[in-house]
């Protein structure tokens, strides 16, 4: 099937399309005109990475953001993993979680095709573990615990929408304000099917709204911007690595790809002939890649002068239009880029503060129990000091951002104290601290650097 990844760049809907593979059905030509870098956006852009990386050093620390996500998944009523081609919208919990899989080892560097698929020097001392983290979400808008982690079920019908598929002015107009969860505390991402004019559409993203002294440069001129259409959208062909995800776009690099713009990332050309992305360390070249140049890491002709071979093109970076099996890293000029929309722009800062993750609640008002962890961040080794007013159980319970438990401390009959956890052999980001008592919990987040 041709590819074709779309992102909401300003006033234009962006489908490209690469070459087919033989083993795949036909797909329609290649729509619109190659998107265009806005250079009022990225001039706005400019001014806040500067601002950034200026404050960034005077601080001299790095911060590991967490993103908690929501995937809406859009199906016509019928039942979770059905096969029939047209009920396999409703994809099961395995596959979404192959998806989020995907996008921690990509945006952390630990995915393993990196070492095979890079191997030009250049390239190699470029890419970037970009620190950042993505978790399920656990906990809905009204509060209450959801039944699967980081899954939002929506039957079409319950809606009242029209019957999928669905063109992305459907989806802009009707689906996104008709479903969207808090996007200060959630990254919506919706899974359906394209239909219409956008079949064969693989995805698509809003970009970050840029702030710029006292008013905000919109990120969507006339196709969105607005907080109840921010997020990312995928066709169900294209999610994670098991189920429904169809070759040659089936290791979750849509994802990867469009979250990427979606954290301000521009196609690595410029989106035009040996174009300008803005990052100084992707080489220049002259065309989106199509297939996968290859899987060993073997050099591609730029087609620019300014980006001469080797290294030629890097095509193994996420913003080009390769295919998944050879998508492999970001830059460290990406990952600049992406920290300073975290750390500046509007609706994306206040997610690393988001408490959806953690299935506890976090509650700071109870009078019985109080604790704090320190130091944070921390280097792998940090301390729990526990205060009850009296003698009692209770439960120390470390979980990562997958709801897994990492470490877990009981005490019988204390009053608490300073309590030593090492996690040393664990990764880098974002944890939870839950102290557990017969009747109350509470929790705190700690971030290992």
């Amino acid at each position: 099937m041709k590819r074709f990844f779309t992102t909401l760049i300003l006033s234009a809907f962006v489908i490209i399309g690469s070459n087919a593979q033989n083993t795949e059905p036909a797909s329609p030509a290649r729509k619109c005109a190659s998107p265009k870098v806005n250079p009022t956006y990225e001039e706005a852009f400019q001014g806040m990475l500067q601002r950034h990386e200026q404050f960034a050093n005077i601080k001299k620390t790095l911060t590991v953001y967490n993103i908690p996500v929501i995937f809406h998944i859009l199906h016509s009523g019928v039942a979770v993993n059905s096969t029939s081609a047209t009920s396999g919208r409703n994809l099961n919990a395995a596959q979404i979680a192959s998806q989020l899989t995907v996008l921690n080892q990509d945006f952390r560097k630990t995915n393993t095709n990196f070492s095979t698929t890079v191997t030009q020097s250049a390239f190699i001392n470029a890419a970037a573990d970009c620190e950042i983290n993505f978790c399920m979400a656990k906990i809905s808008p009204t509060g209450t615990i959801l039944a699967e982690p980081g899954i939002d079920r929506i039957s079409v019908s319950s809606k009242g929408w029209n019957a999928l598929p669905y063109t992305m002015s459907y989806i802009e107009s009707t689906v996104k304000p008709g479903s969207s969860w808090d996007p200060t505390k959630y990254l919506n991402i919706w899974i359906l099917e394209f239909g219409g004019a956008d079949v064969g559409t693989l995805g698509y993203a809003q970009f970050p709204t840029i702030p710029n002294g006292t008013t905000p440069v919109t990120d969507m001129v006339g196709w969105g911007g607005a907080a109840n259409t921010d997020g990312v959208v995928f066709d169900y062909h294209y999610v994670g690595t098991t189920g429904t995800a169809s070759y040659p776009y089936n290791k979750g690099r849509t994802a990867t790809h469009e979250i990427g713009h979606w954290l301000g990332l521009w196609h690595i050309n410029g989106d035009t002939n040996c174009g300008n992305d803005y990052c100084t360390d992707t080489p220049t070249q002259s065309s989106l890649t199509g297939g996968c140049p290859s899987t060993t890491g073997g050099t591609s002709a730029s087609g620019c002068s300014a980006s001469p071979n080797p290294p030629g093109k890097m095509y193994q970076n996420y913003m080009d239009y390769s295919d998944d099996r050879c998508m492999s890293m970001f830059t460290t000029g990406q990952k600049a880029r992406m920290q300073a929309v975290m750390a500046n722009c509007t609706r994306r800062l206040s997610l690393n503060t988001s408490t959806v993750c953690s299935v506890t609640n976090i509650d700071e008002n109870v009078s019985d129990i109080n604790f704090e962890v320190y130091p944070n961040p921390s280097k792998g080794e940090f301390f729990v000091n526990v205060d009850l007013l009296n003698q009692q159980d209770f439960t120390v319970t470390v979980i990562n951002t997958l709801g897994q438990t990492v470490k877990e401390i009981r005490q019988v009959q204390s009053n608490g104290g300073a309590i030593k956890i090492d996690l040393s052999d664990k990764s880098e980001g974002v944890y939870f601290v839950t102290v557990k008592s017969k009747s109350v919990s509470k929790t705190k987040r700690i971030i290992l650097q």
